[in-house]
């Protein structure tokens, strides 16, 4: 992926950035798969990969990935609705929008804002879950997590930096390619374990044991419970 992107932006970048809007939006030439792949990675990273498979698969149901249902909508929305009008108007930012509504104290405020929330709850997360997920993928437990996490922001910042908003879109619009087609190996590899198609019909038993592991599921009563070990449904609504 490193490679293609760095392929790909030195084809589109014969000459040198000659402005904020060529670094920061990419000079605005982007077509719009390339926007959509990056909208769909930048909503999704090892916060979700992770941390919200981890949290279905200890709950034993797919409660929380009912999040993602809101989100395909909320990303709905932002694609149909607000990242036309802010196109249409030169605008990179929520901020920068606010800014111009309103005044430049409230983009200041909101900028702030998202900042912190970056800093201190976002990226520390997303930090943590990519280390431990790399750490069991390469078999590395006896490195030090703090120097998976350093060189995860290190190489992340590296080619975000250096490539401004059109490498980190291409970049994520190849990941998006991958992210589908190993989302579509998933379940083809799942039923082949279970015996195919043929098998899941003709002995739909095989599930049991999912059914009944699921801690929101009463067998005693055979319904469902409003409530999940982790995550009520209710903040689903309420936020």
């Amino acid at each position: 992926v490193a490679l293609v992107t760095w392929a790909i932006c030195r084809c589109c970048m014969r000459t040198k950035v000659g402005s904020v809007g060529d670094y920061f939006a990419g000079g605005h030439s982007f077509p719009w798969y390339v926007v959509s792949g990056s909208l769909l990675l930048t909503n999704l990273s090892t916060e979700q990969l992770v941390g919200l498979n981890g949290v279905v698969f200890a709950d034993g149901c797919l409660a929380a990935s009912a999040w993602e249902t809101f989100a395909s909508l909320a990303m709905c929305i932002s694609a149909t609705v607000f990242l036309p009008r802010y196109m249409k108007m030169g605008l990179i930012t929520t901020s920068a929008y606010l800014g111009e509504r309103f005044d430049r104290a409230t983009r200041t405020l909101v900028s702030v804002a998202f900042l912190a929330f970056y800093a201190l709850i976002l990226c520390p997360s997303v930090l943590y879950t990519a280390a431990l997920a790399i750490r069991k993928i390469l078999g590395i437990d006896g490195v030090p997590l703090w120097c998976v996490c350093l060189t995860i922001g290190v190489l992340g910042s590296f080619y975000a930096i250096f490539g401004g908003l059109k490498g980190v879109a291409i970049s994520d619009c190849l990941n998006g390619i991958g992210l589908f087609v190993v989302g579509l190996a998933v379940p083809i590899a799942a039923l082949q374990q279970m015996g195919g198609l043929t098998t899941l019909f003709e002995d739909p038993e095989i599930l049991m044991p999912l059914v009944t592991r699921s801690q929101v599921f009463s067998t005693n009563t055979g319904t469902r419970s409003l409530r999940t070990p982790t995550l009520p449904w209710h903040s689903l609504l309420t936020g």
